[in-house]
């Protein structure tokens, strides 16, 4: 009987090797590589949507600060009081805010999806407010104030 050697400059098969199904090792390797191009887009989708209402948010905000500094001069300039008024979106229809004097809508500014928003402040012809008012812009878990003191001052915290 012969015994089984090393025969010299060969290297011989762990056992591991020997046990393991390549082709299944190579298919397996695929799957896990698909399942990774598959999910990286999903992810980004995602983070761009995220921003994309954060970005909303931040963008409607400064667009009200600078309505109501607007609407602030344009109260001196006719002479007649001018309110900026939020409004929630009913009936199919978007939220929004308007400028107005009385019951006569000067302007209405529709609000991106998925935004909505609080709060009115009147503006008398000397550029000071009825009162200081305070502005809540809200997203679905985020959201920004935008306030009005008593002198007329716009800012967001």
């Amino acid at each position: 009987m012969q015994q089984d050697k090393p025969i010299p400059g060969k290297k011989s098969k762990s056992q591991f090797a020997v046990l393991l199904n390549w082709p299944l090792v190579r298919k397996l390797e695929s799957l896990v590589f698909l399942a990774m191009f598959l999910a990286v887009p999903l992810f980004a989708f995602r983070v761009i949507d995220y921003t994309a209402r954060q970005l909303a948010l931040q963008n409607t905000a400064h667009d009200l600060v600078k309505d109501i500094r607007r609407v602030k001069l344009m109260a001196g300039k006719f002479n007649f009081d001018v309110t900026v008024e939020a409004r929630k979106g009913l009936n199919g229809k978007p939220a929004c805010y308007v400028l107005r004097n009385g019951d006569h809508v000067m302007e209405e500014i529709v609000l991106a999806k998925g935004v909505s928003m609080i709060g009115e402040v009147t503006f008398h012809p000397d550029g000071h407010p009825k009162s200081p008012a305070t502005f809540e812009i809200h997203t679905d878990n985020r959201s920004l104030s935008v306030d009005v003191d008593g002198g007329g001052v716009v800012s967001m915290p």
